[in-house]
């Protein structure tokens, strides 16, 4: 009788030692997601500011226009050639009967027009409009970097987001995801914006042979969100003032690119040394993510410019983006230090 006794006690232990075990971890799971969420409203809240300092400006507005005019000409120079196709493939007997195209294909004379002109729904053409959209965010970056960072070391509003219960990480995430709401409204949807027009043009087909363009765009906007984001951040909490930021910014772009192709190009030094030009390397990563050669225009007609590798490019696209988190990071900590 003792021993039941005893048994029934140990078990009756272990028992009450469980639904305690099991209580904690609920408790301690319900405190975690409490948590996150809290740090999920803090950084949504610090991106709804910033992207309210940023649409405020009027001269964000005019380079947003600037992005749109260069949007809207793909977009009608898609549907232009998309149209002038379908006109030849109902049109092309009519057309081989006048004198002076009796010796010409027009479907091979509009291949070679539309290919000239870069919209023939290639992924090449996602790649390009990509790359040279990404130009004109590069404008607005330098212009919003002072306004998003610069102007809170200014009025001590850094200091009074770190007062409150708001991490260092989470200030840094809010920012950056006012910058990533930017760039993919501007790069990444009218992208794929000219994919849905181009397939609803051509048909059902497109879709099936071009499924892998929607992947690449959205890789390529990310990496570009992430490294031009953090970049820029970087350099806004060094110099915290437009002027200085926009110089050293737009420099540092046009200065490295100058002078790769200055050491590649004329010297005929490595093409590792391209490996400075940040935005040559978002072009080779770019260019892997869509799948199409990432070849550059050489000194020479009918010559293309040598290239490094994309993976050495990601490699350094990945340090520049570690570099500045760190350097961001360590910034933010000290002010915090000194709040």
């Amino acid at each position: 009788m003792i021993g039941a006794s005893a048994n029934r006690k140990d078990h009756l232990m272990a028992q009450g030692q469980g639904k305690l075990s099991m209580a904690s971890e609920q408790t301690m799971s319900v405190t975690f997601a409490s948590q996150a969420m809290t740090r999920g409203r803090g950084i949504l809240a610090i991106a709804g500011v910033a992207l309210r300092l940023v649409f405020r400006r009027k001269i964000f507005w005019v380079f947003y226009g600037l992005a749109a005019c260069h949007f809207l000409s793909y977009f009608f120079g898609v549907y232009v050639t998309a149209q002038l196709r379908e006109a030849v493939r109902q049109q092309q007997e009519q057309i081989r009967l006048l004198p002076f195209m009796r010796a010409a294909n027009p479907e091979q004379m509009l291949q070679v027009f539309v290919g000239r002109l870069g919209l023939g729904g290639q992924p090449s053409m996602y790649r390009n409009f990509l790359w040279l959209q990404g130009w004109i965010v590069v404008v607005i970056l330098a212009l919003a970097g002072a306004l998003l960072i610069g102007q809170d070391y200014q009025s001590g509003g850094i200091t009074f987001y770190l007062s409150k219960a708001i991490t260092p990480t989470d200030y840094l995430l809010g920012k950056l995801s006012a910058v990533a709401m930017v760039l993919l409204a501007t790069t990444v949807v009218p992208a794929l914006g000219l994919y849905v027009q181009y397939g609803v043009l051509e048909g059902q087909d497109y879709f099936l042979e071009q499924w892998r363009v929607p992947l690449g765009i959205l890789v390529y906007g990310s990496v570009t969100t992430v490294v031009l984001g953090l970049l820029m951040l970087a350099t806004a909490v060094w110099l915290k003032k437009t002027v200085p930021m926009v110089l050293v910014w737009l420099g540092v772009l046009v200065f490295t690119r100058t002078w790769s192709r200055l050491l590649v190009d004329l010297m005929n030094w490595s093409p590792r040394w391209r490996l400075l030009d940040v935005w040559n390397d978002l072009y080779l990563v770019g260019s892997q993510c869509l799948g199409v050669s990432a070849s550059l225009p050489g000194r020479w007609p009918g010559r293309v410019a040598p290239q490094p590798d994309w993976r050495e490019a990601a490699a350094v696209l990945l340090a520049v983006s570690l570099l500045c988190w760190w350097y961001v990071q360590r910034q933010l900590r000290a002010v915090e230090i000194v709040a």
